[in-house]
């Protein structure tokens, strides 16, 4: 299978912060720094250009990038060539998350996206966090809120800790002025879980760095993705951000004549054996 495909799904899920100590938040702020995240969720339809680094240890590679964002759950990436041809589609129409791999020849077919994405999560995301994670908005707007306090370092921000399904937990370091999310790191359950960042390896970990303001928005510039189980980085670097008005119908993706169709879900599962 195309390594590139697991980078591409995941690129937006992992990368560690430095560690620190927490602080209560005097009363009353808690529930205004919030309010004022999940209210950064972003509606109408972006498309970004990028250039993507991924490093899986043995292999470093840089590529052109493009994703097309149709909010809350519509999306389409692109992976291209260094001469810009076509290399990998991943796209989803709102259920279903398919991929194609032009160089292999092999349609990846997941009809139910949720499944292809707890296959990759552990159950932590959707696809409408899929997206905000690109966008550095902060996941899960409706999960219970465990803990919130303050880090302590040079780029001061908030940090949140959400349950996610099945126990997992959810760490944000937020910015308390523009809402973003600045980290991200996503832990497995551990019933010893507290409130403190956790020794043991993550499931997926997020950092942004840089900021682009586009008309009222304010988006992120560089993400920069760690996968801990597979020994793999993957960095994003935005080159343009723009809004679209009118939305082109490229979410939709079918098996072209004479290709192989894999299931998605299994694939992903035996890449990471």
């Amino acid at each position: 299978m195309n390594r590139w495909l697991l980078a591409v799904v995941c690129c937006v899920m992992a990368c560690a912060k430095p560690r620190t100590t927490l602080r209560p938040m005097p009363a009353g702020h808690p529930e205004i720094l919030v309010a004022h995240a999940r209210s950064q969720h972003i509606s109408g339809a972006l498309h970004g250009k990028f250039s993507m680094r991924l490093n899986t240890g043995s292999r470093n590679v840089t590529l052109p990038a493009s994703v097309l964002i149709d909010h809350p759950d519509r999306f389409r990436v692109e992976l291209l060539t260094p001469l810009g041809t076509p290399l990998l589609y991943l796209t989803s129409d709102g259920d279903s998350l398919h991929a194609w791999s032009q160089r292999d020849k092999v349609f990846y077919r997941g009809d139910e996206a949720t499944d292809v994405l707890q296959r990759i999560t552990g159950g932590s995301i959707g696809l409408s966090d899929f997206l905000a994670l690109f966008t550095a908005r902060l996941p899960m707007v409706d999960a219970e809120i465990l803990h919130i306090g303050r880090t302590i370092f040079d780029d001061e921000g908030v940090v949140l800790i959400m349950l996610g399904p099945e126990d997992i937990r959810v760490r944000a370091v937020v910015d308390p002025q523009t809402g973003m999310v600045r980290s991200l790191r996503v832990d497995p359950p551990d019933e010893k879980s507290g409130f403190e960042e956790p020794e043991g390896e993550a499931l997926m970990l997020v950092t942004y760095e840089g900021l682009e303001r586009i008309n009222k928005l304010v988006l992120p510039r560089h993400v920069h993705v760690s996968l801990p189980k597979l020994g793999w980085t993957v960095e994003m670097e935005a080159k343009k951000w723009k809004t679209i008005d009118q939305v082109p119908n490229a979410f939709s993706l079918s098996p072209p004549k004479g290709s192989t169709i894999k299931d998605l879900t299994e694939a992903l599962r035996q890449l990471e054996e």
